[in-house]
This record gives structure tokens, sequence and C-alpha cells, in this order.
């Protein structure tokens, strides 16, 4: 029987200890938390394990999960390697930003280390745990470690891949781009649509249909030349200038840079591609 340790119970945490309990020959060991009430809340979750009042404290494991927010890891690092650890044993975390660098406390102490990513959005454990399958994950480190993780994502439904280590800034900001920012151009969609005086629950329906059509329509094309519509696409020029007339701030700014940004994916001529420069404001 394999045992997991689990540093910083909270939503990525969580939802992975919830699943690989789950999975034949895996039990959870300890979790440690901030506090024993948010660690003790982890444990009723997860439906095993014991808490541990500090990461010094924490029992040997086969493998042990650091899911802390980044700025705790290389403090979590620095503490497990205190512990009582068991020679070869596993030690990951879960930044998309860091690298099993972060981890060389442990791994001087004859640990393997690796860092795995999900490449998910984790809102809420007890939907996140039944959403996980299919989640692409990256990893890097060490080969034992990546090996036994692999496995274990494999089998609870995830695709993992690799990543180089020195390319994680930009694995991780395509993750901004793909998730957080998305959130953003909704807000800022009902933004335009509140200034027209669109009543918030319709706004919201509308920009959620919208969105949702649009990221069908990538799923179906692959392509995102093949999934794009709209005036900048028909190089029209009016209405672009028609919609920076009336968007102030960020909205004004934001319109400009993405119609910039949107404007390779066109088939547009030179000519065209020119025109609409101009009209963005360049």
């Amino acid at each position: 029987m394999a045992v997991i340790n689990i540093i910083g119970a909270g939503r990525v945490g969580q939802t992975l200890a919830w699943l690989l309990s789950r999975q034949k020959g895996i039990e959870i060991g300890f979790v440690c938390n901030q506090t024993e009430a948010s660690a003790r809340a982890a444990l009723q979750f997860i439906g095993q394990g014991k808490y541990c009042p500090a990461i010094e404290e924490l029992p040997p494991a086969d493998m042990t999960f650091i899911t802390t927010p980044d700025s705790s890891i290389a403090a979590a690092s620095a503490a497990l390697s205190q512990s009582d650890l068991k020679p070869g044993g596993i030690v990951v975390h879960c930044s998309g930003a860091l690298t099993s660098n972060a981890l060389d406390a442990l791994r001087v102490k004859g640990c393997y280390t690796a860092s795995i990513h999900p490449m998910r959005s984790f809102a809420k454990p007890a939907l996140s745990v039944h959403e996980f399958s299919g989640t692409y994950c990256a990893v890097e480190g060490d080969v034992p470690a990546i090996s036994a993780l692999t496995d274990q994502l494999q089998a609870l439904g995830a695709i993992v891949f690799a990543i180089d280590k020195t390319k994680k800034p930009l694995y991780h900001a395509a993750g901004v781009f793909a998730s957080n920012y998305l959130v953003t151009l909704f807000s800022q969609a009902l933004s335009c649509l509140s200034n027209a005086g669109i009543d918030e629950t319709v706004a919201v329906g509308a920009v959620l249909n919208l969105m949702q059509g649009t990221l069908a329509n990538l799923n179906h094309t692959q392509s995102p030349r093949a999934s794009l519509t709209g005036p900048i696409t028909r190089a029209d020029t009016g209405t672009i200038t028609n919609h920076l007339l009336a968007l102030t701030g960020v909205l004004h700014e934001l319109y400009s840079v993405l119609g910039k940004a949107t404007l390779p994916l066109t088939t547009l001529s030179g000519e065209q591609k020119q025109a609409v420069m101009a009209a963005l404001g360049s």
C-alpha cells in the first residue's frame, strides 16, 4: 500500500487526495494545513487520513504532495526536509510557474522530486473530482518521480505531457491567457452591455452563450484562424471605428490591443491589414 501525505489541503490538494485515495493500492497518510480546522475539514472531504500539526512532524510517506500557494512551496520544502523522510521517497509540488528546483532541499536529502501542474481551474473540489478525467497535466523532474506520477495521473484519466523546466513561465502564461483572461474578457463584455443598458441577467446569458459557441467552434475546427469571425476578418473599418468611439478607458485600450493581436489570424491583404491597423489606432 503506497502512502501519500498532503501539505496544503486547499482546492487542488483536496481534489487530488480524494481522487488518489480511491485508487487501488493508495492511501492518504497525513494532511498538514495552515490551521487544524481547515485540515480536518479537508480530511472530512477526502474521507481518509489523519491530521498532522506541523510539516516537520510528518511521518515518512512513499509520496508527498505539496499543494500550497507558490509563495509557500520553498518554505514547505525546507520544513519537510527536517522530517523523517523515507529514503527514495517522492515529493512533488503542483505549481504551474515554479520548477522542481523549488524542492532542492529535499533532493539533497535523497528524495526524488518533480512538479506536476494540472491545466485546469479548480473552483470547488466537490465538482473538480468529477471533472478531472481528461485534464492535461504538465510534468518535469526526476525520472523515478515522473514515472510514478504518470502512472497515477493516467489512472485518474489525465493526459500527461512533459515540459522543459526552463519553459515553464511560457507554459504558465498560456494558462493565464486561456483561463484567467477568459474571465477578464467575460467581465469586459458585461461592462459593455451594462453601459448599453442591458439587464444583467440577460447580459450574462448572452455572453456565456456566445463564448460557449466560440469554444465549440474552436473544439470543432482546432484552429483559431478557422474559428475567427467579426469585423476584423472583414476589414470592416467603419464598425471598428464606431466601436472605439463608444469605448473609453480600459475597454478602449483592450479592444485596440486585442484587435492588433487578432489581425495576423485573418486572411486579409496587406492593404486591408494596414487599413485595420489605422482604424485600431496604430
